[in-house]
């Protein structure tokens, strides 16, 4: 069974390309946890490629949005590894964590 450009495909890709962004902005926002909210920024990056690829489908130039889709992956692996660099640095000062005791750090 093939989907064809219609209403339900739509909306099913676009329904899933925002709940994936609206899961991780919930998780970035709520969770005090460095490494929950990075797993958060991941998942919201997600939904947006989602869109993008879809998008690059819709309007027949798929080439176009692989390409702008590999260069946010690169760009958000460099982002990750930074991102969990940091994280090992937090957990040796703070086991916990928790982003709120980071106004303590002090240097």
């Amino acid at each position: 069974m093939t989907w064809g450009h219609g209403p339900p495909q739509e909306l099913v890709f676009w329904l899933g390309s925002g709940l994936l962004f609206l899961i991780g902005l919930g998780c970035l926002l709520s969770q005090r946890q460095a490494i929950k909210q990075v797993i958060g920024l991941k998942i919201m990056l997600q939904g947006v490629t989602l869109g993008i690829i879809y998008q690059g489908y819709v309007s027949n130039d798929l080439e176009t949005a692989q390409a702008v889709v590999i260069s946010a992956l690169v760009v958000e692996t460099v982002l990750i590894a930074v991102a969990l660099a940091l994280i090992i640095n937090i957990y040796q000062h703070y086991p916990s964590g928790d982003v709120d005791q980071l106004d303590k750090l002090r240097g």
